[in-house]
């Protein structure tokens, strides 16, 4: 019996990719975050181009983006730097009745993929909350209408 071997087809990454501790509950706001994962006064964590703290009503992240680390896993890698020293203060955030995850996001295009390393799955994975991967379509592209085919 001889072993097939498929050619490895490389794929292009997500664009826009950002990657982000989302922190979402009544209460929530940039302040509330920064302080509930003791980050005031913490220069070094803001210094690097590419991280900062986002909210709307209810909700707040931690954000690295493609200008800090331009791939998924290197982004990962940095939030998990960032915040696996503050498990405690996010399990208190979960116990708190917030709702914690990570989530990576970005446009995803025909032909494109993410890679997460098994090193920086492992460090996700002990944070303790959920993974969640969101996509988006680049913007001036038209709807496609999934039922179009039945005319």
């Amino acid at each position: 019996m001889a072993l097939k071997v498929e050619p490895v087809v490389k794929l292009k990454p997500w664009g826009e990719l950002s990657t982000s501790l989302v922190v979402s509950g009544q209460e929530m706001d940039s302040a509330f975050l920064i302080s509930a994962l003791q980050l005031d006064g913490r220069e070094e964590v803001f210094s690097s181009e590419g991280v900062g703290v986002y909210s709307g009503p209810g909700w707040a992240t931690l954000t690295v983006d493609k200008r800090n680390a331009k791939g998924a896993d290197g982004q990962a890698a940095e939030l998990i730097g960032l915040v696996s020293s503050r498990k405690p203060a996010l399990d208190a955030l979960q116990k708190a009745g917030s709702l914690v995850k990570v989530d990576v996001s970005g446009v995803a295009e025909s032909g494109s993929g993410l890679h997460l390393s098994a090193d920086v799955l492992a460090g996700l994975a002990e944070l303790g909350v959920p993974l969640t991967f969101t996509t988006v379509r680049a913007s001036g592209e038209d709807e496609e209408d999934p039922l179009a085919w039945l005319g």
